[in-house]
């Protein structure tokens, strides 16, 4: 999972509002919650590439900052700016 680990070590700290389990190492995957915490998606990201993992977050609605350390604007604090939708 060499993409995985480069995400985490290089994108991961861009992106506002995300945890990481390392329980779940040998199937990793996001969990996407609602203000409830309640889980509304979970998505294997075991077979995915750096770019693809922060295109999904992306269109997710999740906050990028251009820079590790960068303070996150007051308007974008609340996870994701988007919420995900069930396929129709």
């Amino acid at each position: 999972m060499p993409e995985l680990h480069h995400f985490l070590m290089e994108r991961w700290a861009l992106y506002h509002n995300l945890e990481y389990d390392s329980s779940e190492e040998k199937n990793p995957r996001l969990i996407l919650y609602n203000e409830k915490d309640e889980v509304v998606k979970t998505v294997p990201v075991k077979k995915m590439k750096a770019d693809e993992i922060s295109s999904l977050l992306d269109s997710l609605g999740f906050y990028k900052r251009s820079q590790k350390g960068e303070e996150v604007p007051e308007e974008f604090q609340h996870f994701p700016l988007r919420a995900p939708r069930d396929e129709l």
